[in-house]
């Protein structure tokens, strides 16, 4: 009789069946790693993003109203903190002619005195809309980013023959010759499109920037001349990134009125009858998301909600990508440390 060696029907069917079931909970298994790995990737991304970005924001903004004679800040403060006025939409005194009581100082005029480069509100795009609208706007109807200005003097030291006083948030030196009067430096910082995007990112590739420019404090010159400034050096543009992709900015000031104390937009602060309240901190909220797609996730949905300190938004549905992205909102309340007390009253 001849021995005869190997499977039978049922055990390679059994074999197979096993390998199959290996083969499958090897690719599941392959699948959930990569989509925890660009979930995580995501989340990573938005808090790097937005930590680093918003302590770099939060420590410039303490600055505001540095070394100033003033410490009291409203719309009328000469050399105030918050930029909200300048010599174009400022009060003016009683006298002939007429002086303006502008934050920025009162001589400074033309395209660096616009009032598109001061504090507002609802200036710049956003990629969010309204998602209730009983908070003053309409359910579904886009909304607008904010824009925040602050300035300050910084505190100078003498190195080698010139003044050094830090660097602006665009990463300049604060450094000029000891001959020259010293400068205040004005910080503008806003949502722009981000040109270094890829190219089925959704809706606006908006991002975090700050503009840095400087103008030179009034000063005599060697004629005996007084020389007031007219523009301020270097604002105005495009600047530098500080986080690479958000979706919308908020800014709220924190006002003292009649031993009441509040957060409002500017625009509605901007609204209130003169004299304005005194403003003794900022809040700043934005909604970031992450540079890369975590792929399709159901657990991230087109209609959800976040608050925005003030505002409830949802994200505008994008048209050309059914991809998904981590969103975080970010915001901070940053006591102005240099408007407290009475100082220059």
């Amino acid at each position: 009789m001849i021995k005869q060696k190997g499977f039978t029907l049922i055990e390679l069917m059994i074999a197979l069946a096993l390998g199959l079931v290996i083969t499958a909970s090897a690719i599941l298994l392959f699948f959930t790693g990569q989509k925890g790995y660009f979930l995580q990737r995501g989340m990573a991304d938005v808090q790097d993003n937005a930590n680093f970005g918003l302590n770099q924001i939060t420590k410039d903004i303490r600055l505001a109203n540095l070394n100033v004679d003033q410490a009291v800040i409203n719309d009328r403060t000469s050399y105030g903190g918050v930029v909200l006025t300048s010599s174009i939409n400022a009060d003016k005194d009683n006298s002939t002619p007429a002086i303006p009581l502008s934050n920025l100082f009162r001589t400074i005029t033309g395209n660096s005195a616009n009032e598109n480069l001061l504090s507002r509100s609802a200036l710049h795009d956003s990629n969010v809309e309204c998602a209730l609208d009983s908070e003053g706007c309409d359910l579904g109807d886009d909304l607008m980013s904010d824009q925040l200005v602050i300035q300050y003097r910084p505190q100078y030291i003498e190195v080698d023959g010139e003044w050094f006083g830090g660097f602006d948030c665009e990463g300049n030196p604060i450094q000029f010759a000891i001959t020259l009067p010293k400068r205040i430096i004005v910080q503008r910082y806003f949502l722009r499109t981000d040109t270094n995007a890829s190219a089925d990112e959704p809706n606006q590739t908006l991002a975090l920037a700050c503009d840095a420019g400087w103008y030179a404090e009034p000063h005599v010159n060697a004629s005996g001349t007084r020389v007031n400034p007219t523009a301020v050096t270097g604002f105005g543009g495009d600047g530098e990134i500080i986080m690479k992709r958000v979706d919308h900015f908020r800014v709220l000031l924190g006002i003292e009125n009649n031993s009441r104390y509040q957060y409002v937009p500017v625009d509605e602060y901007m609204a209130l009858a003169a004299p304005k309240p005194r403003i003794l901190s900022l809040q700043i909220g934005a909604l970031v998301r992450s540079a890369q797609t975590v792929g399709r996730d159901n657990l991230i949905r087109d209609d959800q909600q976040y608050r925005v300190l003030d505002q409830t938004v949802s994200v505008i549905v994008p048209t050309n990508t059914n991809a998904r992205y981590v969103r975080q909102v970010v915001s901070q309340t940053v006591a102005l440390r240099n408007t407290f007390g009475g100082r220059g009253q």
